[in-house]
């Protein structure tokens, strides 16, 4: 049987264990969704469940345990050295599920042909990073490179990137084939298409565009609209101004 004074000091100290780990928890957060995983990528990604779901688990644990391992009985020493290794476990466990978001995170978006894709640092040809254009060679810390794609320079060209195709590497993971975002205006301009014709072809989705246009401050015969994709979802569409710039997106196939 529990006595009322273990159970008053160890909630004592599981609540200040409780804080602690909120604090930290938070301090993540803010990194993860505020640096590395804006708004757009983190839905797109899909990483927003599950790296909250990672830190509910590391919170409630830590405390928990301190819950059941604190005791009035204890020496101060043995008392430190349970919480110390309570703090390591959380902690190892953070910096992994930190560190696992951060080789997936976003670090380009990538015209390519008729669609912009956002690619992650797991799914980047790094070792074709230093055949990159000037400005495109280091992967950002937070936010994200923006670059069109160029065609084959000749038919051997193009048969090796088929064959990178083949091997799980797209046009938009291959630095080397990375253009200057400045160079694929009239491109970009050439494939996109008025917001108001994907509206009347897609009548179920019209709502959201509507809603989607409204956001970004533009009338929806100023806009227009181009597939956005990603490894994880290919049903999402970015609202381009008239300068090609993404004002806005919403999550509705645009192929």
């Amino acid at each position: 049987m529990i006595s009322r004074s273990r159970l008053n000091f160890a909630a004592r100290y599981a609540g200040r264990h409780l804080l602690i780990s909120l604090l930290i928890a938070l301090t993540s957060a803010a990194v993860v969704f505020g640096l590395w995983y804006l708004s757009l990528y983190r839905q797109l990604l899909q990483v927003e469940h599950i790296y909250l779901l990672v830190l509910a688990v590391d919170v409630v644990c830590g405390p928990l345990l301190t819950l059941v391992l604190a005791s009035p009985k204890k020496s101060r020493r043995e008392r430190w050295l349970d919480f110390s290794l309570i703090g390591v476990i959380q902690l190892a466990a953070l910096a992994y599920g930190m560190h696992s978001v951060w080789v997936a995170r976003p670090v380009a978006l990538v015209f390519e042909v008729d669609r912009l894709v956002v690619v992650t640092a797991n799914e980047l040809q790094l070792d074709a990073l230093p055949k990159a254009p000037p400005g495109l060679r280091q992967l950002p810390w937070a936010g994200v490179l923006k670059a069109g794609t160029r065609k084959a320079a000749s038919n051997e060209e193009f048969m090796r990137n088929v064959e990178r195709g083949l091997a799980g590497f797209s046009t938009a993971m291959q630095p080397d084939w990375w253009t200057p975002w400045s160079d694929a205006g009239a491109a970009m301009r050439a494939r996109a298409k008025p917001l108001a014709e994907l509206i009347a072809r897609r009548p179920q989705a019209a709502q959201k565009l509507q809603d989607a246009a409204r956001s970004t401050g533009h009338a929806v015969a100023g806009l227009r609209y181009m597939p956005l994709v990603s490894s994880k979802t290919l049903d999402w569409v970015a609202l381009l101004d008239a300068q090609m710039n993404m004002v806005g997106w919403a999550p509705v196939d645009g192929f």
